[in-house]
């Protein structure tokens, strides 16, 4: 598990009120007494939380301003577990982004969230992160994840320690081994403390968020050099010269309403593609989210479950990174998070790898 040091500066990004105490309440308690210096990002104010708030305020319409109301609830139930946590409310910041709107952010290519993370690490230096995963199934964690990422390699802070956890776990298999701190009961009793801070959270789900204080919490190194091999795993990724060869399998459920996210940044432009699961083999217009306008066209396939998709990428030679995701329809969770497709300078030395991951393999 990685430690700390009073040199090191910690940077959390908490996607909403109350990730801060259900992944990292117990690492933070050893910050705070620790003394070591501590910023705790908070993504949005958890203002979209409709059937909660119906509940806790007795009311059915809610409009803007009962929004913002209720999001001011949360982010003061936010300092009031930190401070259970024995922490200083100061080390809060919150970016008042909208809640369950930061996919949407992202493949918009809104500028204010590339620029704000990097913003963030340029002016904090961080030397250690700690951020959601992105296999997280709640679109926000996962999103956040992405857009975080992005803002690392852009900021080239490959020296920051970045560690990732996980808060709703996702229907696929996880194919990284988590690496577990082991609480104390008191510290377990300090982190069930902050939970319940979180008062508008636990009125209808006592049980849910409490099982969070247990005597471990787990955490992901983020992008780790190897991934477990799992050959049984039917699904790839090959970059050639020109184009990106992806193979997905894909259930009958997920054929219907769904989509492949495409996010990654070339030299010269952000780029953000979207391309409709089709229903038979052919070619489907992939579309730039950014613009609003179509694009060429990818070569689709079908064999049984397996999707096999050949995108050209004319106007992206090079990038450091490629995120996707299959966006299925869901009432609220994804069904798992993105997949990251290592980028490479020289394509023609790539090496395929086989790996258990939530949709596609990753490029090393």
């Amino acid at each position: 598990m990685f430690s700390f040091s009073k040199s090191d500066k910690v940077l959390i990004i908490a996607p909403h009120p109350d990730d801060e105490s259900l992944a990292t309440g117990g690492v933070l308690q050893r910050i705070f007494a620790q003394k070591i210096p501590v910023r705790i990002v908070f993504a949005t104010n958890g203002e979209n939380n409709a059937w909660v708030q119906r509940y806790w305020d007795r009311i059915w319409r809610i409009g803007p301003d009962e929004q913002t109301q209720w999001g001011r609830r949360r982010r003061q139930e936010a300092l009031n577990a930190i401070c259970s946590l024995g922490g200083n409310p100061d080390c809060a910041s919150f970016l008042h982004l909208p809640d369950l709107g930061i996919t949407d952010l992202l493949m918009r290519g809104t500028r204010d969230l590339s620029i704000l993370f990097t913003e963030e690490i340029q002016e904090y230096e961080p030397t250690l992160a700690i951020i959601p995963t992105i296999f997280d199934a709640h679109p926000d964690h996962s999103a956040l994840s992405v857009a975080f990422s992005m803002a690392l390699e852009s900021a080239g802070s490959s020296s920051i320690q970045t560690w990732e956890y996980l808060v709703h776990k996702p229907q696929v298999p996880i194919p990284r081994k988590p690496v577990k701190l082991l609480l104390t009961a008191e510290e377990v009793k300090c982190k069930r403390r902050a939970i319940l801070c979180h008062e508008t959270q636990v009125a209808l789900s006592r049980r849910r968020f409490t099982s969070f204080a247990k005597v471990e919490e787990a955490f992901y190194r983020h992008r780790p050099g190897d991934l477990e091999v799992d050959a049984s795993t039917r699904a790839t990724a090959r970059l050639h010269e020109g184009g990106l060869s992806l193979h997905f399998e894909i259930s009958l459920r997920e054929r219907f309403r769904s989509e492949i996210l495409f996010a990654f940044r070339s030299e010269s432009a952000e780029h953000r593609w979207s391309l409709p699961v089709p229903l038979r083999s052919g070619n489907v217009q992939i579309r730039d989210t950014i613009r609003d306008r179509g694009l060429h066209e990818a070569v689709v396939q079908w064999n049984g479950r397996n999707l096999f998709i050949g995108v050209p990428l004319p106007c992206a030679p090079d990038f450091d990174a490629l995120y996707a995701k299959i966006s299925s329809w869901t009432l609220f969770f994804d069904r798992s998070g993105w997949s990251r497709l290592a980028g490479s300078a020289s394509r023609e030395k790539s090496v395929i790898r086989r790996a258990k991951m939530p949709g596609l393999a990753t490029l090393l």
